[in-house]
């Protein structure tokens, strides 16, 4: 199983594909709707801003799509 994301970054326009194996995750609905930390900072790989400033900044500028 894997997760791909999709990054569009707000502050520069880029967009980033990335795609991880996970292992043992249990459901797929649990992994997508998480609170999302807006403490530790999740960076646009392009420019390195801040893309978890909030919760929705975060759900608007990263897609996560499950491929089993």
């Amino acid at each position: 199983m894997g997760l791909n994301y999709n990054i569009h970054c707000n502050e520069c326009g880029s967009h980033t594909d990335y795609h991880t194996t996970i292992v043992g995750l249990t459901s797929s609905e649990q992994l997508l709707n998480q609170h999302i930390d807006t403490q530790c900072a999740i960076r646009c790989p392009v420019c390195r801003a801040k893309l978890n400033t909030s919760e929705s900044d975060f759900r608007q500028q990263v897609t996560i799509t499950i491929e089993a």
